[in-house]
């Protein structure tokens, strides 16, 4: 499936949306809305980094698993609901939008 198609079915869902910064344009995965009207979101090049073991093959299964990513040159190995996505995950596939 890809990241492209991941995010093209995101986005259809209504859960992208881009910001402009430093003249370039970021693009962002909406995570939550809270009651109080704020928003918990990602932007994809960070996300990209969390889960690039998987960037070919972003199903729910792969997406729930183990993932190892670096950050500021450590590495780290954690599952996705240690790193606090599980919860995204598992509603992003009961609205279809992972296999």
């Amino acid at each position: 499936m890809g990241m492209n198609q991941l995010y093209m079915s995101l986005n259809k869902a209504g859960f992208m949306y881009k910001e402009e910064s430093n003249q370039e344009t970021i693009d962002f995965i909406l995570l939550e809305t809270y009651e109080n009207g704020t928003t918990h979101s990602v932007d994809v090049n960070t996300f990209e980094k969390l889960f690039e073991d998987i960037v070919e093959n972003p199903s729910y299964k792969a997406l729930s698993g183990l993932h190892t990513f670096k950050l500021e040159d450590v590495e780290y190995t954690m599952t996705s609901e240690e790193m606090g996505y599980q919860k995204y995950f598992d509603k992003w596939r009961e609205l279809g939008l992972l296999n």
